[in-house]
């Protein structure tokens, strides 16, 4: 069978994951051809995956490139996440494709959709045959919103690469003081992301506890100079540090070199920075709003030590302390967590079952 995915290839751990698929894939005897656009051009092998990139040049360039690569490679599935889905599908429908999936992967709070853009995209929808959520979150939305069947819609999750890639140095510098605790929180600095609350928390821990920490955050964005200027008006400029984008190579040496993993988002569809820590075993304390979390069987009743309230720096607080105390979630307890719910294997068989044409 042959397979056409449409996904952005880059470093980041969400291509990651889809070349680790197409490799497996290939494993199974399947034939995997990779599209993208960005901003080079290019046709190679990788590690059996035929990769084909083109130039990105508008709407209706964009449109050509998926007609042409669809009539050539005369996939029997084809795979699409992003923008990537609308010509996809509709295309994959002219030339008679057997099997049309969509992977999608974002809320409509995260992608800020108007009511015109959610109709489009609805009517594309009715062109797929499977549609493959990344959480029940998104999951439950493709119901209310683009008004799917529930029957045509699979909820399946990410795994992590992160620990599989390969290791260099690194020159973040993180504090050697021992009774420091370290606390990460990794992500662009969007509205929707929430990490004033973790600054708000810390600073009121700070008062109260006068433990001793300090903050790193990893990325960029919007918020950053408010950001800055919320730690400058508590007086917490010795204790925040702002890294800005870091590489995925840095990203592990960051969720390795922290104590604690700080994820606030206000809504977050799947979240994979959260099985990206767990899988290293790094501590992580998640808003209940991560769709990942809606994979997890929580037999030991311990979720509830991990996941809070994002709206409430209360319940942050009581969350933080404990590792402020020394006295968090061990690293052994987040390794299972991942190990028992993000299970590449089945993960990967749920898959299979799902592309299969009778």
């Amino acid at each position: 069978m042959k397979i056409l995915l449409f996904h952005t290839y880059n470093q980041g751990y969400l291509s990651s994951f889809f070349h680790e698929l197409s490799v497996r894939l290939i494993r199974e005897g399947h034939v995997v051809v990779s599209f993208s656009w960005k901003a080079t051009v290019s046709e190679r092998l990788i590690d059996g995956v035929k990769v084909i990139v083109k130039k990105k040049k508008g709407y209706l360039n964009s449109y050509i490139d998926v007609f042409t690569v669809i009539k050539r490679e005369k996939p029997d599935v084809v795979l699409s996440n992003f923008s990537y889905v609308n010509p996809a599908l509709l295309f994959g429908k002219l030339f008679g494709v057997k099997k049309s999936l969509v992977w999608f992967h974002s809320l409509n709070k995260q992608m800020q959709s108007s009511k015109r853009n959610i109709f489009i995209k609805t009517q594309f929808l009715k062109l797929a045959d499977t549609i493959i959520a990344n959480s029940f979150l998104t999951k439950d939305e493709l119901q209310q919103f683009y008004e799917v069947s529930g029957s045509k819609i699979h909820a399946i999750p990410f795994w992590s690469t992160i620990s599989e890639q390969e290791i260099k140095p690194t020159s973040l510098n993180f504090s050697i003081h021992k009774n420091v605790v370290k606390i990460g929180c990794p992500g662009r600095m969007a509205t929707h992301k929430n990490q004033k609350i973790i600054i708000e928390a810390l600073a009121k821990l700070h008062k109260s506890s006068h433990s001793e920490f300090h903050l790193y955050f990893a990325g960029e964005g919007e918020e950053l100079t408010d950001l800055k200027s919320q730690v400058q008006e508590l007086a917490l400029d010795s204790k925040v540090t702002f890294l800005k984008h870091l590489s995925a190579n840095d990203m592990y040496h960051f969720y390795c070199n922290v104590d604690v993993v700080i994820l606030p988002s206000l809504h977050e569809a799947f979240g994979l920075v959260f099985i990206e820590a767990i899988s290293l075993g790094t501590p992580v304390i998640v808003s209940s709003q991560f769709g990942a979390l809606s994979f997890i069987n929580d037999e030991n009743k311990k979720l509830s030590k991990v996941a809070f309230n994002p709206k409430s720096v209360v319940d942050l607080q009581e969350k933080l302390l404990p590792y402020l105390e020394h006295n968090g979630l061990p690293k052994d307890y987040f390794k299972r967590l991942y190990h028992d719910n993000f299970n590449k294997d089945l993960i990967f068989n749920s898959f299979l079952n799902i592309i299969s044409i009778d």
